[in-house]
């Protein structure tokens, strides 16, 4: 298994553009951020080359909801925008969701007035015609369900087997799930037999514990048997620490490297 920081929440003690040296510092070969049009996306894939990082991943969409019909198209060109910098960045992995999420991750619109049916139906239409240029790349797109009791309310994708449901349709090996451990304990719980019954449709995993969004260990979730589980069915993919240290990140760090 390959482990990426979040550096949108850790290390954190410092500006942005030094949390690449303490990533580094730390042990880390992979980070990740959440958008990319507010940062210098050139600054980025240079102190990336300096310290010897890779980019695992960054949030492919942003203003736009990949439910709402009307914004398609816009939705569909700034994919098409994050591929192009996903292979400026020599990243291989993109993010995508099911709403608009604002300040705070807070849901910009539910789209109460649309039917779940339709909502669902809009973004097989959409990841269908993303799909030639992800597959033409190589880029992966994981779809990411999100809670909806303490972080997201009102978001749309809110359960693993409506995103592997919906990953299924669209039938392409660079369409795969973000399986948020977090996410998923707020949401429905039972992370070891979703982890077993989905392997195969897992592409990203994300790992937090709960409540607190702190490192593992600081909560509920049974993280010994988590890691255990995804050993157990050889899972190689991408482990992002997407997560809030109780402590000094770079301490936090070392703990999370040994997991």
């Amino acid at each position: 298994m390959k482990k990426s920081a979040c550096i949108e929440m850790m290390f954190t003690e410092v500006p942005f553009e030094e949390r690449f040296t303490l990533a580094k510092e730390a042990g880390f070969q992979h980070i990740e951020f959440w958008s990319w049009k507010d940062k210098d996306i050139t600054k980025i894939k240079s102190l990336c080359e300096s310290c010897k990082l890779n980019v695992a991943s960054f949030s492919g969409d942003q203003d736009f909801s990949m439910i709402y019909q009307e914004e398609n198209d816009a939705y569909i060109a700034f994919v098409i925008e994050s591929i192009k910098t996903a292979i400026f960045l020599d990243c291989k992995y993109l993010v995508l969701h099911s709403n608009a999420l604002g300040e705070g991750g807070r849901v910009v619109n539910a789209f109460d007035e649309i039917n779940a049916d339709k909502k669902f139906a809009n973004m097989v239409y959409v990841l269908k015609k993303i799909v030639p240029i992800a597959e033409k790349y190589e880029i992966t797109l994981v779809v990411e369900a999100l809670n909806t009791q303490v972080d997201h309310l009102n978001n749309f994708l809110a359960y693993t087997k409506d995103a592997v449901a919906l990953i299924d349709i669209v039938n392409s090996k660079y369409v795969k799930i973000l399986y948020d451990v977090y996410h998923m304990q707020v949401n429905e719980g039972n992370i070891i037999d979703s982890i077993t019954r989905y392997i195969k449709s897992i592409g990203y995993i994300h790992i937090a514990d709960v409540p607190g969004r702190h490192e593992p260990g600081t909560g509920e979730i049974n993280y010994k048997n988590v890691m255990e589980c995804l050993r157990r069915l050889a899972y190689d993919g991408m482990i992002g620490f997407e997560l809030i240290p109780s402590k000094e990140s770079k301490n936090v760090a070392r703990y999370l490297l040994e997991l």
